[in-house]
């Protein structure tokens, strides 16, 4: 094989790779739909009273909750991170924030429930279990029941 031919093969694969990693990001976990980033953009604007601010991972979940193949989803803003300090969210107390869990109805998501905890873990399955910790450290779960999260 010839040196051009070995470079034009390199080239090949190199404008192959760039193609993939554009068409397939490599941190799909953010990729969300319009209505949640549209939340949660409203969720940082009231949570950091109009600054910027940011969630951090874990702290968004759009995943199905509920049981209808439908993404759902959970913000929790003991994630929210505000302005350059990193000041908490105006939602959280000394230790819980507030957790709101949102149903998807149509390209919507609607409030179903909201809760105080010290952070959220979401298990597995249909309907899955998801962990809450209360302020005496209490740990307990909700789970979609066909109208709310209880």
């Amino acid at each position: 094989m010839t040196a051009n031919a070995i470079f034009r093969t390199q080239s090949v694969a190199t404008c192959l790779a760039i193609v993939l990693l554009a068409a397939y990001p490599a941190n799909p976990v953010h990729a969300r739909s319009k209505a949640a980033n549209w939340l949660v953009d409203q969720q940082i604007q009231e949570g950091c009273d109009g600054a910027k601010g940011r969630f951090s991972g874990g702290s968004v979940i759009e995943r199905d909750l509920t049981g209808d193949g439908k993404p759902d989803l959970i913000i929790d803003h003991s994630g929210l991170q505000c302005g350059r300090s990193g000041s908490r969210s105006g939602f959280c107390g000394i230790k819980a924030c507030s957790v709101l869990f949102y149903e998807r109805q149509g390209d919507l998501l609607q409030l179903r429930n909201e809760t105080l905890s010290i952070g959220v873990s979401v298990g597995k399955g249909k309907r899955p279990k998801i962990g809450l910790v209360g302020h005496n450290g209490k740990r307990g779960t909700v789970r979609w029941n066909g109208r709310q999260f209880r």
